[in-house]
């Protein structure tokens, strides 16, 4: 009996979607502790793998409790990325050591600011230039004959950082100083040739009336007129700096679940119309 064409269309779909189903569920999955990684990956990767965060855009890693369903995605992933540095402790122990990839390890030989405690790798656009293709290579392991693709997508990537880079500091070179809230920013201004003045110099610090008068006094020398501070953390002791300064405040979130190149071009946006917008 022949088929009618109706049919043949119809098996011809079935056979497609069950096609794409397959491939999907072969996938390798890549996990990593904070959304930055993830999107790391994802942008260099494109489809070529499955990709989960355990923390979501705008979560705090400090004292951060596994889940049961985290450590699930941990034990069957094939690449896990993690920041190191005290940061995300609380992945150690959960994931395949040999599937971890350390990312302030890995870097600390080549940059020694990165052997500091709690240093946030992410918010330096310099450094990531770096993880870019460290995370590249990574991935190559698992699908060798995609490396070249993977190679490329970082480049290009790093180009898109430095023309951002370049655009935030013409904004930014009639700065001199920035106060902070949290040490998350102190890589970032630095990358932009500021001076930091932090008001929090661990993210653990207890701010005392005494600590805000010494950087209110930092921030007068030094004609700091920005407060940086982000989005979980005490927005009223960046306030009372601010006010104290005569100057503004800017809240920012260190931790968003987009790509490296927008989030860091929503910084730069928010940076820039802040130092040249109306104090609020």
């Amino acid at each position: 009996m022949k088929a009618t064409p109706r049919l043949t269309v119809c098996l011809l779909f079935l056979v497609f979607v069950v096609g794409c189903l397959s491939t999907g569920s072969s996938k390798q999955l890549v996990v990593s502790s904070i959304p930055v990684w993830k999107n790391v990956a994802e942008y260099i990767g494109g489809r070529d793998f499955k990709y989960h965060s355990i923390l979501k855009g705008g979560e705090s890693p400090h004292g951060y409790e596994l889940k049961p369903s985290d450590v699930k995605k941990l034990k069957t992933a094939s690449l896990v990325l993690i920041h190191g540095l005290n940061l995300d402790n609380w992945v150690v122990g959960s994931a395949p050591q040999d599937k971890v990839m350390n990312i302030g390890k890995l870097l600390q030989s080549k940059y020694p600011e990165v052997k500091e405690p709690g240093y946030h790798v992410w918010t330096n656009p310099v450094i990531m230039e770096d993880v870019h293709f460290e995370v590249a290579r990574r991935l190559a392991v698992l699908r060798p004959e995609r490396k070249t693709y993977y190679m490329k997508r970082a480049r290009d990537c790093i180009d898109t950082i430095n023309q951002l880079l370049q655009k935030i500091k013409v904004c930014t070179k009639e700065t001199k100083a920035v106060v902070i809230y949290h040490p998350v920013w102190e890589p970032l201004f630095k990358s932009l040739g500021l001076k930091v003045i932090k008001i929090a110099r661990t993210p653990e610090e207890r701010i005392t009336p005494r600590r805000i008068v010494k950087v209110v006094a930092s921030a007068r020398k030094l004609g700091a007129t920005l407060v940086v501070g982000e989005t979980f953390s005490d927005r009223k002791t960046v306030r009372t700096v601010a006010d104290e300064i005569g100057g503004k405040v800017l809240i920012l979130n260190p931790l968003p679940d987009e790509d490296y190149p927008t989030m860091l071009s929503e910084w730069g946006r928010k940076i820039c119309s802040a130092l040249g917008g109306e104090k609020r």
